[in-house]
């Protein structure tokens, strides 16, 4: 039985593990699962197969459940664990997930669940700060921050017809390595990354449809 104040968490780490796969554009080998705060106090086991689920997801394959995704997964080499911690500083609760990749890559995506009405946040993606809520169709570039980079976007965009939802910048320092978390209200093509990629420099760019 899935204890009801774990329930929330069960989407919220499936999206984590679908962004996750999609930075990466490839099924991880392992994704590590740790749950701090008040939600690790309770049974947290079956978030191991949320990550699992939501990763098998991103590379594209369907009828994935909670029932089959722990055999597709074996069947591919994809692992997952969870550990629970009782301490967490800035929230009731935090969901991190690391996801490794066969080519020594990691990817991490933080997550809570906000307030009384538990509103899903990714707080984090390798360690930029965000207050993103997972929407349907996200982007990601990764850049090296310089002016000028979020008006490229807003044209680019712009030009393909894709309305802007949300955009947030996240930076290292001024000038440093930036990530850039945008909400779009429609899917964005590879057409449109490719001219993203070229208006842009960016080292990443990647469309996550959630």
């Amino acid at each position: 039985e899935i204890h009801e104040e774990i329930r929330p968490s069960l989407p919220l780490v499936e999206k984590m593990a679908q962004i996750a796969t999609a930075l990466e554009g490839e099924l991880p080998v392992t994704l590590e699962i740790t749950v701090s705060g008040e939600v690790s106090e309770h049974d947290c086991s079956i978030l191991a197969t949320s990550a699992l689920k939501g990763a098998l997801l991103a590379t594209g394959m369907e009828d994935v459940t909670y029932v089959n995704s722990p055999n597709l997964a074996a069947e591919k080499g994809l692992t997952s664990t969870v550990v629970t911690e009782a301490e967490c500083e800035d929230y009731r609760s935090m969901i991190s997930l690391r996801a490794a990749f066969s080519n020594g890559n990691r990817v991490e995506v933080d997550a809570t669940l906000m307030g009384i009405r538990k509103v899903e946040k990714i707080i984090a993606i390798e360690g930029f700060d965000l207050d993103l809520p997972p929407a349907e169709n996200l982007l990601f570039l990764r850049y090296s921050d310089r002016p000028g980079v979020v008006g490229s976007v807003g044209n680019a965009l712009g030009k393909a017809n894709i309305n802007i939802a949300g955009m947030q910048v996240a930076r290292d320092e001024a000038g440093g390595e930036a990530l850039m978390a945008l909400t779009v209200d429609s899917a964005v093509s590879a057409n449109v990354l490719a001219d993203l990629k070229k208006e842009t420099g960016a080292k990443l760019v990647q469309t996550v449809s959630l």
